[in-house]
């Protein structure tokens, strides 16, 4: 395995011919899409020996998921999700009393696409509007309310068990600083919930850089009290480079 830096007139072929790889692992190792245009300096990895075998790459398991509409292609499911763990379906949305609000969609298909590929489909809640964005008042009224937070949980837990879901992720963004701890105490509920069931429960969170860190997508994520109530989280990465990239933590 090495790094080649493209220079002034250089092709895949041409490299693929100087660097004794083939012009085919160029383009998969570096995700190169058709006419594979180079920009001089770019830094590409080449992964094959001169005798045309695969370099030995040290291996590791890993845990992948991605989110998923329910007006995803079919087509798209069934060439992704034999190299995912979970399918996040997106998403379930909340009234400010609780009730659990499915998509707009049926997503019943990508449950049981997924099951059928060994990959477990995750229900994923959001708080989001009558407007589609993300409402900090929802989560609110909700997390503060014993009531509206309990009959939340307890539709989570039926959804789960009627519908076929194998865990639960908790996508909120722009919580309220003074949210942070109930919101934070919601997720450990669901978590208790949800475990009993036999599934874990996530959470998604921005990429904080200290625990001082301001704005909305920050200051109500408390990284220390959200990583005791989770199983595991997910860092929303897309902010640091590729869109929609996210790394897991547990």
């Amino acid at each position: 395995m090495k790094i080649y830096v493209v220079r002034p007139g250089d092709t895949v072929d041409a490299i693929a011919a100087s660097q004794e790889v083939t012009s085919q692992s160029i383009i998969y190792d570096n995700q190169l899409v058709y006419p594979y245009p180079l920009a001089v300096g770019q830094a590409l990895l080449l992964t094959e020996s001169s005798d045309n075998g695969r370099e030995a790459v040290p291996s590791y398991s890993a845990y992948t998921g991605g989110y998923a509409y329910p007006f995803i292609s079919r087509w798209v499911l069934e060439q992704t999700l034999p190299y995912l763990s979970s399918l996040f379906i997106f998403s379930y949305g909340f009234t400010t009393d609780g009730e659990l609000i499915p998509p707009q969609l049926d997503d019943t298909f990508m449950i049981t696409m997924a099951k059928s590929y060994g990959t477990a489909p995750i229900l994923t809640l959001t708080p989001f509007g009558p407007d589609g964005q993300f409402s900090n008042y929802l989560i609110t009224r909700v997390v503060n309310s014993e009531t509206a937070k309990q009959r939340l949980i307890e539709e989570l837990t039926i959804q789960i068990q009627e519908r076929g879901f194998e865990g639960v992720d908790i996508d909120f963004e722009y919580i309220l600083p003074e949210d942070k701890i109930p919101f934070a105490d919601f997720v450990r509920e669901v978590r208790t919930a949800v475990n009993a069931l036999g599934y874990p429960v996530s959470v998604a969170l921005a990429p904080k850089t200290s625990d001082t860190q301001t704005g909305l997508l920050y200051e109500g994520k408390d990284y220390r009290l959200l990583g005791e109530a989770a199983d595991y989280v997910l860092l929303m990465t897309y902010e640091w480079g590729y869109t929609y990239c996210h790394i897991r933590y547990q």
